[in-house]
């Protein structure tokens, strides 16, 4: 009995000696955020200014992507050790060769939609294959490839043609009248279309997780290189962001304090009804309550690569225990 409870006391100082190995790293780990300071990564502010990246031994700083580098260039030019981007963009740069690794799905659910003005006679999906009042194709406005491919496979899944227009996060395409319909995020460019004078029922939206597209979007992403290195770390990190995001919508007024400082720091603008608007909705999709919260579920990671290799997005498989590497836990609690 006395050997028995020996070992278990060894046992036990031994998995505090594993804990603070990781309290023991003082290295300093970037993470980049796929755009300017906003409530969307409200739950990664939190993490490091309530000090949970520090209560599980992380020294983390926040950096914001720039429009001169792709985000995944940050991870290539060694200029970050983790971003956070969508599942499109990871699975796009994968397929290149760009050994990406998926260590915390953020958001489980979809925020994508095509929007567009019911007074151009738009009202129900069909309409999307009518002819303008010109006799022209309806012009859609189609962020770039990785962002944009979901809008793209719905419209293709529909039989939709038209012209496609590029556009970065903008609506103002739409306002102008230079496109019929415009991609928008619910958290986003929807509420800035509503911001902009637009009645909701003047508009006609089709979001794409009701058209069986709920392809997951923002993840904590790494190289394999790091990951391996570091299982430790990418573990905690996982806890950490997770357990930042359940702070940050327990606590929404403190939350937003955060993007705000963050927006002051960028010298960025901080709108806080939209800022408010976009830690509600984008909050919801984080399915924080279900059994997959921190991870990347192997249907979802399936059914995405499915559609964006039906859809020529994607030219091969990668298999999905290289793309969300085993860190030695189950999931996030």
């Amino acid at each position: 009995m006395k050997l028995s409870n020996r070992l278990r006391g060894l046992s036990a100082f031994f998995l505090i000696v594993l804990a603070t190995a990781v309290v023991a790293d003082d290295r300093s780990w970037l993470i980049t955020m796929t755009w300017q300071p906003q409530a969307q990564f409200a739950g990664i502010y939190y993490a490091k200014e309530a000090g949970i990246f520090a209560k599980y031994g992380l020294n983390v700083e926040i950096n914001h992507k720039t429009p001169e580098l792709a985000i995944v260039d940050y991870l290539t030019r060694k200029r970050s050790e983790f971003i956070v981007a969508a599942l499109g963009t990871a699975l796009v740069e994968r397929s290149k060769g760009i050994p990406l690794v998926n260590i915390c799905q953020i958001n489980q659910e979809s925020n994508a939609m095509l929007v567009g003005s019911r007074k151009s006679g738009i009202a129900h999906l069909k309409d999307l294959k009518t002819l303008t009042a010109a006799n022209k194709p309806r012009r859609f406005g189609i962020w770039e490839v990785d962002f944009g491919a979901v809008p793209l496979a719905f419209l293709r899944q529909h039989g939709v043609d038209g012209e496609i227009v590029p556009v970065n996060t903008d609506i103002a395409l739409l306002l102008w009248g230079a496109v019929d319909v415009i991609c928008a995020m619910e958290y986003n460019e929807f509420y800035q279309l509503l911001a902009a004078g637009y009645e909701s029922n003047e508009l006609v939206y089709f979001r794409m997780r009701d058209y069986q597209l709920n392809i997951p979007e923002d993840g904590l992403y790494t190289l394999d290189s790091i990951a391996s290195a570091n299982p430790k770390i990418c573990r905690a990190m996982r806890k950490a962001v997770i357990e930042g995001w359940r702070a940050a919508l327990a606590n929404p007024e403190q939350a937003l304090q955060y993007v705000r400082m963050y927006c002051e720091r960028n010298h960025s603008r901080f709108d806080p009804a939209q800022q408010r608007w976009m830690l509600t909705i984008f909050g919801k999709s984080l399915g924080l309550n279900t059994t997959h919260a921190g991870s990347l579920a192997p249907a979802a990671y399936d059914f995405a690569v499915r559609i964006f290799k039906r859809y020529g997005f994607i030219n091969k498989n990668v298999d999905y225990r290289d793309f969300c590497p085993n860190l030695g836990e189950g999931d996030v609690k």
